[in-house]
């Protein structure tokens, strides 16, 4: 500002000067009869020379001091037609300046700015609209303990009071809302809490209404907090409402009273919350809703209701339905795939859901539990079928969450109820066969299920049955159980080979190889008795793991097998060599050596060989 208040002084004073110097230069003529005045060329150019040099400089200080800003496109000025009989000497560039800028509009700087809250201001202003309103709730408490104390507030009174403080808030809030909506929410939302607790207040310790005027009070201010939510397009009121109306049968005996007027009541609910959701576009409140029912009405029914488990079917049947039907029109109507956080709150829920209704039918109806839970599985697949075709996309998030479930319902239900256990291993030896699809799969992003849940439930089956086969255990109802000690590393080997040329899967190939060479040790120490030739049989292996690698050109594989050329040495010198006869200990010693040496000399040949297959 002063540099421009500088540059407006010394412009104004220039052109004066400019102006003085014209009026001494001119003389009075006697032969124009306009009466103009006559001035020296020469003088006029001298004085017009030196202001423009002074002119100069000035701009130039100015330049350095004062950054550049982008003008306002200036505003066309109507020319001066001149007249006849008016002739003007040519303008020089000082001249030009000052009438540019006298022409200059205010700077855009000028201009009011509009103040963009961040969201650091907006997060300590609704830490403090939340704090002062928990103040006022308090106050109100205080208020009535005081009453108590002084004996001067009876309990209609304390319900009056309260009653009136909590339609006082929301009242305040709304008058306050045109001002600022979001702010002005607290205040109402504060005035929900008061009139729940005014409600249980009056039928839990006073006892001065029923059961059934309780539930109206519950219904009517849960309807109230939904309309709130939707004035001010808050989800806060939402939750309030889901708490307050879910928790109720808790508090009050006369919901809960018998099963089918608990169902009906949590299903009511479901639906009223998941159209409001879908109303409010909020997710939280369905997925709030959602785990609520299934908690508290398990509680209850475990608690009081616990012979009645066909209505508690019934119920977590629903429930699914309806939160389900939630899930998948929210996104079809929003044109809202699921993101990864949402499909993260919504898996607890489907583990907890299962969870519970397993449990139900495992202790009522066994037989049809595995088939009830695959059939669960199938309804959520088919809804995200469903969801994936109107949507016209393949939503990743979404896609994870039901191949986790429905792996989930494969390894419970099937592997480990449907599935009689001595076909657990021949299990185990078909997902070594797969294991293949299964990367595919992964590695498919337009497949209809994710790869991931299915590789790492195969992964724990594989473990547990390749467990199972090294130490022999529990295989006496295993049919074929020898035969399975001879398809496990073959197949384990066969595995590698094919996947170690799959470039996208290839550093997988390592762990098949592992699991190959020690299911082929274990299988002759299971199918030999004498343990020399054990031995001898890890020695045989070792040998055909490095003419395997030495001929195909697999540095890892004949790498692989100096492991197993230690391991047999120390079987043969510390256990081995004190309990054979004589001459089987010479046997087993030569065959040591010659294996060791032969292996030794193919290995130094492998570099070259592998490089060489490399190049060709």
């Amino acid at each position: 500002m002063v540099c421009k208040a500088f540059f407006t002084f010394s412009v104004s004073l220039q052109f004066f000067e400019c102006w003085f110097g014209v009026i001494l230069c001119y003389e009075p003529s006697q032969s124009t009869l306009s009466g103009v005045f006559r001035m020296t060329d020469d003088r006029l150019m001298q004085r017009l020379s030196a202001i423009e040099a002074r002119l100069a400089r000035i701009e130039q200080h100015l330049g350095e001091e004062v950054t550049d800003t982008a003008p306002l496109p200036e505003t066309p000025i109507a020319p001066v037609v001149p007249t006849a009989a008016v002739t003007h000497a040519p303008k020089s560039s000082a001249f030009a300046a000052l009438q540019d800028a006298g022409r200059k509009p205010a700077s855009a700087s000028g201009t009011p700015t509009k103040v963009t809250r961040t969201s650091t201001s907006l997060d300590a202003t609704r830490l403090l609209g939340w704090s002062g309103a928990t103040a006022l709730v308090l106050a109100a408490l205080y208020l009535i303990r005081l009453g108590i104390d002084s004996g001067w507030l009876t309990p209609l009174r304390q319900l009056g009071l309260a009653a009136f403080g909590g339609g006082a808030l929301i009242v305040g809030g709304l008058l306050l809302r045109r001002l600022d909506r979001q702010y002005a929410s607290l205040l109402p939302a504060a005035g929900v809490v008061v009139l729940f607790a005014t409600v249980y207040g009056a039928h839990l310790y006073y006892g001065l209404i029923d059961s059934e005027a309780a539930v109206f009070g519950v219904v009517a201010v849960a309807l109230l907090a939904l309309w709130l939510g939707a004035l001010f397009a808050s989800e806060v009121y939402a939750l309030f409402a889901v708490l307050g109306s879910y928790t109720a049968p808790i508090f009050l005996p006369e919901l809960r009273g018998d099963i089918s007027g608990l169902v009906i009541y949590f299903s009511v609910w479901s639906l009223a919350f998941s159209f409001y959701a879908l109303e409010l576009q909020r997710r939280s409140v369905y997925l709030l809703a959602m785990y609520l029912a299934l908690i508290v009405f398990s509680f209850l029914f475990e608690k009081h209701l616990r012979t009645e488990w066909q209505g508690a079917l019934l119920f977590q049947s629903l429930q699914f339905a309806i939160f389900l039907g939630a899930a998948v029109l929210f996104s079809l109507r929003n044109s809202q795939p699921m993101s990864n956080s949402e499909a993260g709150l919504h898996f607890p829920a489907l583990l907890l859901f299962y969870a519970l209704q397993y449990n139900l039918l495992d202790r009522h109806l066994p037989d049809l539990a595995p088939w009830i839970a695959l059939a669960s599985a199938a309804a959520l697949l088919a809804a995200y079928l469903f969801a994936r075709e109107r949507l016209g996309s393949n939503n990743p998030a979404a896609r994870s969450l039901v191949s986790a479930y429905v792996a989930l319902v494969l390894v419970h239900a099937v592997y480990m109820n449907l599935l009689p256990d001595g076909f657990a291993p021949w299990v185990g030896l078909g997902l070594i066969l797969g294991v293949r699809l299964l990367f595919n799969l992964r590695s498919d992003g337009e497949s209809v299920l994710a790869g991931w849940p299915f590789i790492l439930a195969a992964g724990l089956i594989l473990l547990v049955n390749v467990a199972r086969i090294l130490l022999n255990a529990d295989m006496d109802d295993v049919p074929a159980s020898a035969l399975l000690l001879i398809l496990y590393p073959a197949l384990g080997y066969f595995s590698y080979f094919t996947l170690r040329r799959d470039a996208d899967n290839a550093r997988w190939a390592p762990a098949l190889l592992i699991l190959a060479h020690v299911s082929a040790m274990t299988a002759a120490a299971h199918l030999i008795d004498t343990q020399a030739l054990v031995s001898v049989a890890w020695l045989v292996i070792a040998s055909l793991a490095l003419a395997a690698g030495f001929k195909l050109g697999d540095r890892q594989l004949g790498q692989s097998s100096l492991l197993l050329f230690l391991l047999a040495g120390l079987k043969i010198m510390l256990f081995d060599l004190a309990d054979t006869t004589p001459l089987l200990r010479v046997g087993v010693l030569l065959v040591l050596g010659v294996s060791l040496y032969a292996g030794g000399w193919v290995y130094r040949k492998l570099p070259a060989a592998a490089s060489e297959s490399t190049s060709t």
